[in-house]
This record gives C-alpha cells, structure tokens and sequence, in this order.
C-alpha cells in the first residue's frame, strides 16, 4: 500500500526529474562548448526517466504489471543505460579527445542499447523468451553500457587531473554523477523486497537527487563549461612538439592552457605553474597588444631576447573558437646583424668618404705646392680610416660567431688593456685602476676585450687628465666601470644608441661606442653611458659558470 511518505518521495523524484530536464536545456541555451550539446542530452534522458518514473511510483506504488522489479525501476534503468551514450560522446568531445564523431558511429554505439530495451520489455510484460538467448543478450547489453560509462569517467577524470587550470574534484563529481544513479537504482527492487516499498522509494528518490545536485554544482560550482579542456587537447595537438619557437596555447579568455617544454624552460617555469594564469602574467603583454607587436622583446636579468609573435586560432568541427596558439620565433640574431649591418654601412661610408676626401684633398695641395706641412694631416686620416677596418673587422668577428667560453682573471686583462691603451694614445692621463687582486671569470674574452679595449680607448682620448677604471664583484658576475674628466659623449651618439640604428640626422662618429654595446650584448650583459662631470660607461658582465 503507498503511503503519502511513499507519494512524497517520489514526488521528489519526479521534482528531481524536472531538475535535470530543466538542467540539459539550460545549457543548450547557455553555453557553446564542446560537449554541451552532449551533455543536455546526457542530463535530459537522466531526467525524463526520472519524472516518469516518479510518476508511475506515485500513481501504481510497488504496483505494476510486472512480476519482477517495479515498472519505476526498470524505467529509471532504461533511462539510465540510454543516458550513458551521451555521456560517453560529452567525455569525448568535452576533453578534446575526439571532437569528430560521425552519426554512423553514434548509431553503432547505440545498438546495443536496443538489447537493453528488449531486456526491459521481456521483465515488464513477462514475454516468453528463451533463458540463453535472454541471458546472452543481457549480458552483451550489460557489458556495452559499463563500457561506454567507463571510458567517459577515465577520460573525464584524467583530464581534470592533467589540466592545471580545471580542478580533479571537478572530474570526480562528474564521475560520481554518471555512476551513482546505477549503484542506489539497483538497490531499490532489493529494499522494495527486504524492508518495503518506503526504503524503496527513498533510494529511488536519492538516485535521481543525488546526481542531480552534482550536476548543479559541477556547473555553477566548478563551471565546467567556462573553461572547457578540450582548448588545451586540440591546441596541444597542433603543436609542433620539436620546434625551438615558444609555444602557448591559450583558451578564449586568454588562459594558458598549455606550453611546450622549450617556453617552460626560456621562462624558468614548471609546465604546470603557468596553467590557468593570464597570459598576460607570464609575457607582461595581452594578446591583443602582442597581436599589434612586430617583435616582441623579454627581458631577464641582464638579458635581452627579441622574438616574432605569430598568433592564430583554432577551432572545433564546429567552427567554435576554443582559443589561440602563441608562437615565439626568436630571432635576436637576426635583428643583432640586421642592426650590425645598417650602422656598420652607415658609419663606414660616412667616414670612409669623409676621410678619403681628407686624403685626396691633401694630397693634391702637397703635389701643387709641395708643403709637407700636410704630410700629418694625411696620416692621421689614413690612422683614422686603418682604427676603423680594425673596429669594424673585430666587431664582425666577435658577433657573428658562436660563443666560446673561456675563464681568465679579469684584473689581469684590464691591465694589459690600460698598459696597451696608454702606449698608443699621444695624450697623457693618468690611469688609475681600482680592482681586486684578481677576478676569475668564465665569458667569451674576445667579446670582452673588444668592449673593455673601446670603453677604456675613447677614456683615454677625451680625458682631462685623469681615467678611472673600477672591477668589483656582483652576485653572478663582475661590473666593470670607466670613467673619464673629458667633454662627454656628444646627445647626437647616445641617441643614436638608444635607437638601435643610425640615420643621416642621428649618428656617430665611429665604431667605438658600438663595439661596446655590442660586445656586452654578445655576453647577455648590460651597459649604460653617463654624461656627469666627463663620461661614465658602466658594465655588468655575467660570470657565464653561474648558472
């Protein structure tokens, strides 16, 4: 006899029912995501069960045409095992894993499922079947639908877990939704048996309001279709895994979803740390403003690297945006004697023709007028154009090639250097070094010493009357400092510098000061001109074994 306890829990049931239709429709309109579609369907077959079955539990109680388990239950199985081919198509498409899935194989997945309503009609009706032929049916069925809702939980839970920005918890209560109503729906004929139909009506009621509440919070709670994982399958799959470009894939909230091995490594970052951040955290630029970027250039303690941004979006079989795949083509060598190029092109034909016109023109006065008088003015343009080939070739040799590391002591070297300067220059300065006994350093020397020979070269020519050359020790390296009393660097020079390039209006008057830059450049280290008091060049230079 059903009681109104009885007629209650079912009703909660039924109410549960109207949940999850409600649920499935909800986000059909909701949402536009991969697997959503899937997952209404999953949700609906879960609730129409649910409210016919509440509705026959309230009208007919453990009443029914049936000698077996009640007809609500075999409605909620029914329901149930149909439920599972959804279930199985929202896994697939919902991780990314497959997002191509045609009608014939859905169709073909779906066969078994009409075993399980045969099996449903022969309990309800009674009908006379064979016991082989309807245990071998039933089994088969059986086998299939655990199947489909295995895979669907081991791919949804996996992926949770491997996906930094999505929470294992959000993969478990999926998973738990999927199973539970199979574990307290099949309990049911047993208590309706054991204990009465009230026990039984309370299990039906908590097996269709127990999912349906982990369905609810897995969408509002975890917001499982904000940021689906199949942004980072699909993008992952599209990496190319060898390449030496950085690679980030991001969904369409610009969300890092994954990175190649190489950006985690140029970036000093795990491969899961970025996950879920802003890609903005991780390039200090959003995507919008390195879409207008024609390099891109990071920073990092004394170094500097500049790479081309490619940015490009990838799709579903749907033609639904899931988000963009970052391609960071380094190409600091590239712009290094792209900018190498343009100044030693510039400033050699500017000099070289400057120099030359010196030459000739005093060379024709001497012819005419035999005046040696001009003799000095002819060798001090040719000293002049001979320092140039010998800056410029040095520069050439030292940039182009790969590094070579070597440790030598660098108070040893800057002594050689001052002693060499101090020989060839006519104008006497005093010299003072104010260094450690020695400074062991592991860096490209040649690349050192052309930057040491220059800074230390224009000091001694532009001095007053005094040079100072400082080495003192930082935390994974040395800064070297050289300063002189002279006039200063001409603003046209330094301008020049800052700007990376020369043009008619901006440039210098030589290689030295772009020896500097360069040669530092060359060692990831920094460099700074001042103009207070006479000139100031300042470098750092990283003691390349420190790691």
């Amino acid at each position: 006899m059903t009681t109104p306890l009885d007629t209650a829990l079912f009703g909660i049931a039924f109410l549960s029912g109207v949940l999850l239709c409600t649920l499935g429709a909800y986000c059909n309109r909701r949402w536009d995501e991969p697997g959503v579609t899937a997952f209404g369907m999953f949700t609906l077959l879960l609730g129409i069960g649910a409210v016919v079955g509440g509705a026959v539990g309230m009208a007919f109680g453990a009443s029914g045409p049936s000698r077996g388990p009640p007809l609500w239950s075999d409605i909620a199985f029914l329901s149930w095992a149909f439920a599972m081919l959804p279930w199985l198509v929202f896994a697939l498409e919902y991780t990314g894993t497959y997002t191509r899935l045609r009608r014939r194989t859905v169709a073909l997945l779906s066969l078994p499922l009409v075993g399980v309503t045969g099996l449903v009609f022969v309990s309800v009706f009674n009908l006379p079947v064979d016991g082989v032929i309807l245990q071998t049916i039933g089994s088969l069925a059986t086998v299939h639908v655990f199947f489909l809702l295995i895979i669907g939980i081991y791919l949804v839970v996996r992926t949770t877990h491997e996906y930094g920005h999505l929470s294992l918890g959000q993969g478990i209560v999926l998973g738990t939704a999927a199973i539970s109503p199979l574990f307290i729906l099949n309990i049911t004929p047993t208590l309706l048996e054991d204990v009465g139909l009230t026990a039984a009506a309370t299990g039906y009621a908590v097996g269709f309001l127990f999912p349906a509440g982990l369905l609810v919070f897995a969408l509002f709670g975890f917001e499982i279709f904000e940021s689906t994982p199949a942004a980072g399958t699909v993008g992952e799959q599209a990496i190319a895994r060898e390449t030496d470009d950085l690679i980030f894939v991001v969904d369409d909230n610009e969300r890092v979803i994954k990175l190649n091995p190489k950006a985690a490594e140029e970036f000093g970052l795990s491969r899961t740390e970025p996950l879920g951040k802003p890609i903005s955290d991780i390039l200090g630029v959003t995507l919008e403003e390195l879409r207008g970027m024609e390099t891109y250039e990071r920073r990092s303690g004394v170094s500097r690297q500049q790479f081309d941004p490619e940015i490009s979006s990838f799709t579903d079989q749907h033609d639904r945006q899931l988000g963009c795949i970052i391609s960071l083509h380094d190409v600091t060598e590239r712009e290094l004697r792209k900018q190498r190029l343009e100044v030693l092109n510039r400033v050699l034909r500017h000099n070289l023709r400057n120099n030359v016109d010196v030459i000739k023109s005093n060379a024709e006065v001497l012819a005419e007028n035999g005046h040696d008088d001009r003799a000095e003015a002819i060798i001090d343009s040719a000293d002049g154009l001979a320092d140039l080939g010998h800056k410029a070739r040095s520069i050439d040799r030292f940039v182009s090639r790969r590094i070579h590391e070597t440790e030598r002591d660098l108070v040893a070297v800057a002594e050689e250097v001052i002693a060499d300067r101090c020989e060839r220059s006519d104008n006497e300065v005093e010299i003072e070094l104010d260094a450690p006994e020695s400074a062991s350093l592991v860096t490209d020397w040649e690349a050192l010493t052309a930057a040491l020979d220059s800074s230390v070269g224009n000091a001694v020519r532009y001095a007053d009357t005094t040079v100072e050359v400082g080495i003192t020790e930082y935390a994974t390296g040395y800064r070297i400092t050289v300063s002189d009393d002279g006039p200063g660097i001409p603003d046209s020079e330094l301008a020049a510098l800052d700007a990376g390039s020369e043009t008619p209006l901006q440039h210098g008057t030589g290689l030295g000061l772009w020896r500097i830059k360069w040669g530092i450049k060359k060692l990831n280290g920094t460099v700074t001109f001042t103009n207070e008091s006479g000139t100031t060049v300042q470098m750092t230079v990283p003691d390349r074994s420190v790691s």
